[in-house]
């Protein structure tokens, strides 16, 4: 039994182990955590937009570091803290800019070495304004092919896009690529000169209809600037009427606000009422049935004007007895005339 014992626990000692092993891992992997040695630099930008920390550095398409804090200056300048592994020496001459990783918006710190002193720059040094470049305004760069890109399709658009980003961003060897793409665009453009030019023979189709109808298409148009005058002339009172209207939807509000308390106990009490004349509802059925009948001998007891006249016919007073017996007492008693038997 003992041995049988020391068994599984050996066995789930090693499983245990390999699930710690393997959640290490995976942590490693996906939180892109460092161990080597590293130095802590600094850099200046005139813009750094989408660039966010925890993002890599790379020289050469290589991971050196990470970015490590973006903060402004009172100078309202964007200063950038990055750090290298200890093998990377960066010169004075060393310039650093801002890449676009991916077409949405994805972006790195590039190292690029250039031209200047080749002084050796030392830990927590800050990269001036002088040597470093933001990222490429991509909403315009893109904006500019647009034309371009509705005649292509998602995949050739995402190509295209690619290639472009990395031409302008200073990866000379992309221009060919990107040459080559607008080269297989100005192909196809070319074989569809057939589609191209039955488009164009239909405008003109639709065009020629537009030319046979132009009085009536006159007369819309100037229906329309009549209407846009007569707009104009009354715009003081559209905007009074504006006005006074949201003046009324604001006092809306508020006794809508003010009445909501007083209808919400009104609801309660009407749902509370409804259930008792349910529970109860032979007795409420009879009252409805007999109710008539007793205003209408109410009305002609008060005929002769805001009060009621009575007759007293008889009297009992009930008073208890000897041994808690009820004893009637009669005070008054009338047969005749009005309270005559019927």
């Amino acid at each position: 039994m003992r041995g049988k014992l020391s068994a599984a626990v050996w066995r789930l000692a090693i499983f245990v182990s390999a699930c710690l092993v393997g959640t290490f891992a995976l942590l490693l992997i996906f939180a892109q955590l460092r161990f080597q040695q590293e130095k802590l630099y600094q850099a200046e930008f005139t813009d750094v937009s989408g660039l966010k920390e925890g993002e890599f550095v790379r020289i050469a398409g290589v991971e050196v570091g990470k970015v490590k804090k973006i903060s402004i200056t009172p100078k309202a300048i964007a200063l950038v803290g990055f750090s290298a592994d200890d093998s990377v020496v960066l010169t004075e001459g060393t310039r650093a800019a801002i890449r676009w990783s991916d077409p949405i918006g994805g972006r790195y710190l590039a190292l690029v070495e250039g031209a200047g002193p080749v002084g050796r720059l030392n830990p927590g040094q800050t990269i001036p304004l002088s040597r470093t470049e933001p990222a490429l305004d991509l909403d315009t760069l893109l904006g500019g092919f647009r034309p371009l890109f509705r005649a292509l399709n998602p995949e050739q658009v995402n190509a295209l896009s690619g290639q472009l980003i990395e031409a302008f961003q200073g990866q000379g060897p992309a221009i060919g690529s990107f040459l080559s793409q607008a080269g297989a665009l100005t192909g196809k453009l070319a074989d569809r000169d057939a589609l191209i030019g039955q488009v164009i023979g239909n405008l003109n189709t639709v065009l020629g209809s537009l030319g046979g109808q132009s009085d009536q298409f006159a007369k819309a148009v100037d229906s329309l600037s009549r209407l846009v005058d007569g707009l104009a002339a009354r715009k003081s009172d559209i905007s009074n009427a504006l006005a006074y209207t949201n003046a009324s939807t604001a006092r809306i509000a508020g006794l809508l606000g003010q009445a909501r308390p007083p209808l919400q106990t009104a609801v309660q009490q009407t749902d509370r009422t409804a259930g008792i004349v349910v529970a109860d509802h032979a007795y409420f059925d009879d009252l409805l049935n007999t109710l008539p009948d007793s205003y209408r001998v109410l009305s002609r007891l008060g005929l002769y004007g805001d009060f009621f006249s009575f007759y007293l016919c008889e009297a009992v007073l009930k008073v208890n007895g000897k041994g808690g017996q009820p004893v009637y007492v009669r005070v008054a008693n009338q047969v005749s005339g009005r309270c005559t038997p019927k």
